[in-house]
């Protein structure tokens, strides 16, 4: 063991080299080099069915802007993501600090949160499809109970959107819940006792000590729920796939015009084209959520 490490420290460029060259390798095969692919095609008609591809420039990004379809799934994308990420990180927060406060059984209570985020989306979005079925499903029959209006979930457009929103809160809430309690345990005690010395709130103490320190863990879980939530795809999919009266295209979203350009069509062309829109769009987003946050994470 020792004359590897004298060996290492020798020749540390060989060792690195070495050690994450085959990491490096494979993430370029899965990554990078489909990501390079798909940005040729982009500027192509590559069909499966057409064996050369033939070069079309921006043809496909011009064809993008005078299609109904890919701007209703744009629309519906933007207003899932900005709707989950925003309640799913709030009520994510707000839950974690009630743990805290509750630390001999908040370890039972996270398990609980957490089983949905372990339970595959293809079941889950099945059952709650029968959950928001308009004629047997519970949460109609409860509405009726309350003597409220029940409502056709899977029939109206706006309400689909609804559907998908909680299914997808429902199904992550545990996962940042469990990084924001991670980020509340790293907090040490004393800042607290002194705010409460000081005659400091609970109030108070959330807003400058809390939020402050929790602001590199609200980032990353902002990045994350972004990236997840604009690639939505299985609850759309599932959710309102053989329901009767089905919205058409006016529910779905931006991945699942992709799959459906690519595999339903086979334009492997244009629908490259919509995923670098799509890539292109999400970095934005992150890029402009690292300048929002940038001087607060700075240590």
């Amino acid at each position: 063991m020792n004359r590897i490490v004298r060996y290492a420290k020798k020749n540390h460029l060989l060792f690195v080299v070495c050690t994450l060259g085959p990491v490096l390798a494979l993430f370029a095969f899965i990554r990078v080099i489909p990501i390079i692919r798909t940005a040729y095609y982009s500027f192509t008609n590559y069909s499966l069915l057409i064996p050369k591809p033939a070069f079309v420039g921006v043809g496909n990004y011009i064809t993008m802007l005078r299609d109904a379809s890919l701007h209703a799934a744009f629309v519906n994308t933007v207003l899932i993501t900005l709707a989950c990420v925003f309640i799913t990180l709030s009520l994510a927060l707000l839950f974690s600090v009630l743990l805290r406060r509750i630390e001999k059984s908040s370890t039972v209570y996270e398990m609980i949160f957490f089983i949905p985020v372990i339970t595959p989306w293809v079941p889950a979005t099945v059952i709650w499809r029968w959950l928001f079925d308009p004629t047997f499903g519970i949460i109609n029959q409860v509405l009726g109970l309350l003597r409220l209006p029940t409502q056709s979930w899977l029939q109206q457009p706006d309400q689909v959107i609804y559907a998908i929103v909680i299914i997808s809160i429902w199904k992550t809430l545990g996962y940042y819940m469990i990084i924001y309690s991670v980020g509340l345990r790293n907090i040490p005690l004393e800042f607290y006792e002194a705010a409460t010395v000081d005659g400091a709130g609970h109030g108070r103490q959330f807003r400058h000590i809390t939020m402050p320190l929790l602001k590199p863990i609200v980032l990353f879980s902002m990045i994350m729920a972004s990236i997840q939530f604009f690639n939505t795809f299985t609850v759309a999919y599932v959710i309102s796939s053989e329901a009767q009266g089905s919205p058409s295209y006016e529910c779905k979203v931006l991945v699942w015009e992709i799959y459906r350009n690519g595999f339903g069509y086979y334009k492997m062309g244009y629908a490259s084209a919509e995923a670098m829109v799509l890539l292109v769009f999400i970095l934005i987003v992150i890029f402009i959520q690292f300048r929002l946050l940038r001087y607060e994470t700075e240590y």
